[in-house]
């Protein structure tokens, strides 16, 4: 009995794998049978005869393809910035006005941009054996339409023969909804020289034709609902983004917005970052990023305070007195330093409801910082320890200059060539220092003795010789002319 029930076991299994072998065979066949064979000409990454399934459809088709052959070549590419470039050339193939041949003669358009924009199956059909998908020569940079204006996306796109206003509007996702009273659109058509333009006024429901090489502009009012704002940071009571009107809110707003002035402002040193240079910009970035990464945890940093490179350099050597030698030992000296620059406007005077400086306009993008107080006195060139002194009520220069160890063997000789750089407007004062009152953030400066070797004196000497045989020259002449 035990043999029978075993021998039905065996039976069962054996039947059970042989049943599930015949349906991996068929599902093999009928993979089989359900590919084609589609061809691929014209200007596209490949061409050739590949394998498809009768149930893709000639986007997804195209997209394989191109996915499998751009990798391929890619593989090889080493450099990132290549493989870039090479990517972006191409995926610049022709994606409108192409060729699907039936082997029935039949000829249809695909227009794989128009099907993913409308999902209309027209433009993508069922790929069927023996089709042949031909890429026409798409030039990107004469076969275009350019569309720009009140649309939702301002766009480029391939032209094809026969395509109108309405097109360009589909491929720019339509008109957009913030602009009021949008009616016309006016076309810029060039003459094939490119030196003639004609303008055409049309209206923006309708069907113009258009042209290779047409630019559209969509008319409409100026819409200034944007999201216009300045960043405040540092010593107000609630710093981040203060939204602003399109021309700007009076600095006193800002602040008010801002929940006002911390006792711990320094309104003194208290500045407007504007998009004026190179350097502004990098600093006004910089300091958004990282409020931007960790708002709750941002700190001032006292380096981004004080930096000014190229600027303020340049703005202190514009009032002084130093001669051609000594403006290359300034330059080092001074490239040594924490550089601090001074602010668009002064916002101690803020309290002042009528001053230029409450009424001043914050743009969108500006940069407002407040940091605390900074009471240091910087002194650097010829000193020990050149650096920052923390300010001391009532000291002249000389005091600073013992706190920063003293005078080098390289200064200059005296008390009178020391200099005073005042923080505000970076004036150098040489004289009558003795009663100079020292303010936080300003500069003593200490120049350097000149090396002065024996071709030095040499021609110096040799100068004076030739004036002065000069001079004797014209008497002697002179002289002789009397006689």
């Amino acid at each position: 009995m035990k043999k029978i029930f075993l021998f039905i076991l065996l039976f069962s299994f054996l039947n059970a794998q042989a049943q599930e072998q015949n349906n991996a065979s068929m599902k093999t066949d009928l993979a089989r049978a359900s590919l084609i064979s589609v061809t691929i000409g014209g200007t596209f990454i490949v061409n050739g005869t590949y394998p498809a399934s009768m149930t893709e459809r000639a986007d997804q088709f195209i997209t394989r393809i191109f996915s499998e052959a751009s990798s391929r070549l890619l593989s090889s590419a080493k450099d990132e910035k290549l493989m870039a470039k090479t990517k972006s050339e191409l995926d610049t193939y022709a994606k409108r006005n192409i060729l699907l041949k039936r082997f029935s003669g039949e000829t249809i358009k695909l227009d794989l941009e128009k099907f993913r924009l409308t999902g209309d199956f027209k433009y993508n059909p069922f790929l069927k054996n023996d089709d042949v998908i031909i890429f026409p020569a798409y030039d990107v940079n004469t076969g275009f339409v350019e569309i720009i204006g009140a649309v939702n996306k301002e766009t480029k796109f391939q032209f094809v023969d026969g395509d109108n206003l309405a097109d360009a509007l589909l491929f720019a996702g339509g008109l957009n909804a913030a602009y009021d009273n949008i009616k016309f659109a006016e076309i810029s058509r060039l003459n094939n020289s490119g030196d003639k333009e004609e303008i055409i006024k049309t209206d923006v429901n309708g069907n113009f034709p258009l042209k290779r090489g047409d630019r559209i502009k969509i008319l409409a009012d100026p819409n200034q609902k944007k999201i216009f704002k300045a960043l405040v940071l540092g010593e107000v009571k609630n710093p981040g983004y203060v939204y602003l009107k399109q021309s700007g809110n009076p600095l006193s707003e800002v602040v008010q917005k801002a929940g006002g002035f911390t006792n711990s402002a320094d309104l003194s040193r208290a500045e407007v970052i504007r998009n004026y240079n190179s350097s502004e910009m990098l600093r006004k970035y910089q300091l958004t990023e990282e409020y931007l990464n960790s708002p709750d945890k941002f700190l001032l940093p006292e380096t981004q305070l004080k930096m000014r490179q190229m600027q303020d350099a340049l703005t202190m050597l514009r009032t002084d007195n130093l001669q051609l030698e000594d403006t290359l030992f300034f330059s080092i000296d001074n490239q040594l330093r924490v550089l601090r620059g001074e602010s668009l406007v002064d916002f101690t005077k803020l309290s002042d409801p009528n001053s230029d400086e409450s009424n001043f306009a914050v743009n969108d993008g500006d940069l407002i910082i407040v940091p605390q107080p900074f009471n240091y006195v910087y002194v650097f060139g010829q000193v020990s320890k050149y650096g920052y002194v923390k300010h001391a009520v009532g000291k002249n220069f000389r005091y600073y200059l013992e706190k920063a160890g003293g005078k080098t063997e390289m200064a200059r000789d005296g008390d009178d060539e020391v200099v005073v750089i005042k923080g505000k407007g970076k004036a150098w004062v040489t004289e009558n220092k003795e009663n100079l009152k020292i303010e936080p953030g300003d500069y003593i400066y200490v120049p350097k003795i000149i090396p002065r070797n024996f071709n030095f004196y040499l021609s110096r000497i040799g100068s004076v010789a030739g004036i002065v045989g000069s001079v004797a020259t014209i008497i002697l002449l002179l002289v002789q002319f009397g006689k």
